[in-house]
């Protein structure tokens, strides 16, 4: 697969999802048979996920790199790196068992906000947006995907992703969460996801 740019990125996230749409809300919640291959709108999300857990990943090893974390939470920040790379292999896998082609490091590349890592509470707030985009996305993902598998794969993974934000929202104060947090479709998630593609 070529480099992934923004541009791409938007348009290939985008068209799924309105073609998703186009094609009918009523079937998107369906029960699918075991064997019927994922819709393409499936498989965006797919790509997507792949995508941000790996921009997600980038971000806790930057952070961890800063040093203005020590003791707990430069182990929190070790232990959530390494959950977002398990959830990229998930997503990853999870694409290829749809004969679809995988989304590779090497075809990713991450770009974050100059400065942002610059002061912890830039590092913090640069985490908590990045977690926040992931689990709104996710909470999104799981209200469009049609394939049982793939929606209980994102529904593991937004609790996930909100244990993550907790962590990152009490280094900053006392986490204090939405009650209705903002369900994102795929062009929305996808919009917020771009700002860290070149």
């Amino acid at each position: 697969m070529n480099q992934l740019t923004r541009s791409a990125f938007i348009t290939r996230a985008a068209g799924a999802g309105g073609a998703a749409v186009a094609a009918g809300a009523v079937a998107g919640w369906a029960v699918m048979p075991a064997a019927a291959a994922a819709s393409e709108q499936d498989l965006a999300w797919l790509r997507f996920a792949v995508t941000a857990e790996y921009v997600s990943a980038a971000y806790y090893r930057q952070a961890r790199r800063t040093g203005f974390f020590t003791g707990r939470d430069l182990r929190a920040l070790e232990r959530a790196n390494a959950a977002q790379v398990a959830h990229k292999k998930a997503f990853r896998a999870a694409l290829t068992d749809q004969a679809e082609a995988s989304i590779e490091d090497a075809d990713l590349e991450v770009v974050f906000p100059l400065g942002a890592f610059e002061t912890r509470a830039g590092a913090i707030r640069l985490g908590r947006r990045i977690e926040g985009l992931l689990l709104h996305a996710y909470l999104g993902a799981v209200t469009t995907i049609a394939d049982q598998t793939i929606r209980r794969l994102c529904a593991q993974v937004s609790a996930s992703e909100a244990d993550q934000l907790a962590f990152l929202n009490g280094l900053d104060g006392p986490p204090v969460g939405d009650p209705f947090p903002s369900v994102h479709g795929l062009p929305t998630a996808a919009e917020g996801l771009a700002v860290y593609l070149p």
